[in-house]
């Protein structure tokens, strides 16, 4: 009876703890493991997942940096940097040189050249010759000479002829040069017969014949300067060389006299004939292109004198060889004291002008 009683008791327990909610300060294990503590905030539920990926492709994570090379690949070498050209010197730049007109202007720059022929020879030459006096003859022949006066002083010798032969050279070389032209021919073809015939015909540049509009290009008067400058330096650099060999056997270093007076010169000239051979011609062919190399070096940076003003030269009087033949009443002296120029120009250029530059390998040919 006792037994059964209990077991009643037991069973309305059981039933009236199933129906009452636990308490909030219970403690027993029962209730922690059945429910969240009502402390605590309630958490969310998760969303719904998605139901599809996304249209747009999602970007790529960045790389990492790249590894460094391995010991299979050889570490980058630095490349040589080029190393900087070095840049030539500009090229000086030569004055522009104002015209020679007229006859006082030409004869002053003929002692100008005269004075630098002379500065750059050996003492004992220059002794022989320094102080020579440069006269001016107001014959139209085209011709230089040295010779003695007649009290046996020495002096030096320009026409006025060649002084006008030697600028219309310059003039219409320095045009054709520069423009392409042709009016050294047209020089030639207009002048030559003229001065053949007579010795009144003036070998001076006829006027017209440079185009009007080349005429006044100051840039072609100072070219024309420069190659005067260059005939005469050979000229008279030829004619010096007779003295201080000793072809005329008056230039001693003795005291220097005034001149023999112009009006005279041409009674002179006889004097000047029996030392013109050719061994003395050639002989100061040499020693004139050398003496004119020698002082175009030493005016650097002015233009420098070579031996084309020496060809220059003999390539005109080679055309008056030409056309006057064999004529032994020829009015232009030198043809009959002087070799051919057709021998002198290969020796001058091939021979004394090339041993010149082997001596100076420093000195362009082409470069002025």
């Amino acid at each position: 009876m006792k037994l059964r009683l209990v077991t009643l008791l037991l069973a309305a327990a059981s039933t009236l703890l199933a129906a009452c909610p636990p308490s909030s300060g219970s403690g027993s294990a029962g209730a922690q493991a059945g429910a969240a503590p009502t402390g605590y905030p309630r958490q969310p539920y998760p969303q719904a997942y998605p139901t599809s990926y996304p249209t747009q492709p999602q970007p790529y994570p960045q790389p990492y940096p790249q590894p460094y090379p391995t010991a299979t690949q050889p570490h980058p070498q630095p490349q040589p940097q080029p190393q900087p050209q070095p840049q030539p010197p500009p090229a000086t730049q030569r004055p522009m040189l104002a015209p020679l007109i007229g006859s006082a202007a030409m004869q002053q720059e003929v002692r100008s050249i005269l004075a630098e022929l002379i500065a750059v020879l050996g003492a004992s030459n220059q002794q022989r010759v320094r102080g020579i006096p440069l006269v001016f003859d107001p014959s139209l022949e085209v011709n230089a000479y040295a010779g003695c006066d007649e009290k046996g002083a020495p002096f030096l010798a320009g026409t006025e002829g060649l002084l006008q032969a030697v600028d219309a050279v310059a003039q219409t070389k320095a045009t054709d040069e520069m423009f392409g032209t042709q009016t050294y021919e047209a020089y030639c073809n207009a002048v030559i017969p003229s001065i053949l015939k007579s010795d009144k015909a003036s070998p001076g540049l006829p006027a017209g014949l440079i185009p009007q509009n080349l005429g006044p290009d100051a840039r072609r008067w100072s070219r024309a300067r420069e190659l005067f400058q260059d005939i005469i330096a050979f000229t008279f650099g030829h004619e010096l060389a007779h003295h201080y060999l000793g072809h005329t056997g008056c230039a001693n270093g003795q005291p220097i006299v005034p001149g023999p007076n112009p009006a005279m010169l041409g009674n002179l000239l006889n004097n000047v004939l029996p030392f013109t051979n050719q061994p003395n011609e050639a002989a100061s062919d040499a020693a004139g292109t050398i003496n004119g190399l020698d002082a175009g070096i030493a005016r650097r940076p002015n233009y420098r004198w070579s031996e084309r003003g020496g060809l220059l030269l003999l390539e005109f009087f080679a055309r008056l060889e030409r056309q006057a033949g064999v004529n032994p009443l020829s009015p232009i002296v030198f043809l009959q004291s002087h070799p051919n120029p057709q021998i002198r120009i290969p020796v001058v250029r091939d021979v004394v002008a090339r041993n010149w530059y082997a001596q100076h390998p420093q000195v362009n040919p082409q470069a002025n």
